[in-house]
C-alpha cells in the first residue's frame, strides 16, 4: 500500500490555498432587470396567450361535465316515461280485445254479429 508522503522538493510559496468560490450573480440588463426577468417580459403575449387557453380548457371542461349530468338525469327521465308508456300501451291493448270490447257495450244493447258481414261492391269503382 502506498503512504501518503509531502513532496519537499516544491517550496511551500508555491502551493496555491484554495479559493473559496463565490456565487456569480446575473449581470443586469437593460434598466435593471436581469436576463430571465427581460424574457419573460418580452413574451408577455405568448404566457397571456397560453393563460387564456388555459382558462378555456378549464371552462369547457366544467361545461362537459355539466352536459353529462344533465344527458344523465334526462336518461334517467326518459327510462321512467318509457315504462309508464309501456304500461299505457299494455293496458289499452288488453281493453281493446274483443271480448273485453263485448262485455262493455252489452249493457248498451250491442252484440256480436252471429254471420258474416256483407260486401258491399259499387260497379262504377274500378278496383286494382
Amino acid at each position: 500500500m502506498a503512504h501518503n508522503r509531502i513532496k519537499l522538493d516544491l517550496p511551500i510559496s508555491t502551493i496555491k490555498p484554495k479559493r473559496k468560490v463565490k456565487a456569480k450573480k446575473q449581470p443586469m440588463f437593460r434598466n435593471g432587470l436581469n436576463m430571465s426577468a427581460f424574457y419573460i417580459f418580452n413574451n408577455i403575449h405568448f404566457i397571456f396567450y397560453l393563460a387564456f387557453l388555459g382558462i378555456i380548457y378549464i371552462a369547457n371542461s366544467h361545461y362537459a361535465m355539466q352536459k353529462i349530468q344533465e344527458i344523465k338525469s334526462l336518461q334517467s327521465e326518459l327510462r321512467s316515461i318509457s315504462w309508464e308508456s309501456n304500461s299505457k300501451k299494455s293496458d289499452l291493448m288488453f281493453q281493446s280485445m274483443e271480448s273485453i270490447v263485448a262485455v262493455k257495450v252489452k249493457p248498451l244493447g250491442l252484440e256480436q254479429l252471429k254471420m258474416n258481414p256483407k260486401k258491399i261492391a259499387n260497379k262504377n269503382v274500378k278496383s286494382y
